[in-house]
């Protein structure tokens, strides 16, 4: 079958072998599987590392909201 973006293939191919081969890398120098790594990685440190950053976000949006609230009830000479 012939695919109408080659190049694109050509990347997915890289990029699912150099996945592939990090994941095994992973495991060598941690002694351990490749289903391991692989569980490791993709159902605890990803979604940790996105609940913390989504969390970082959060607390970010209510600093901001309360620092603009601050901004605005702050008299200025012309207005006092």
């Amino acid at each position: 079958m012939h695919s109408l973006l080659p190049w694109a293939d050509r990347l997915i191919n890289q990029a699912f072998w150099y996945c592939t081969d990090f994941m095994v890398n992973l495991a060598n120098r941690t002694h351990s599987s490749y289903d391991e790594a692989n569980t490791w990685i993709l159902l605890l440190l990803i979604p940790g590392l996105l609940t913390l950053l989504i969390g970082v976000r959060v607390a970010q949006w209510f600093q901001l909201r309360k620092l603009r609230r601050a901004a605005a009830f702050r008299p200025t000479p012309f207005n006092s």
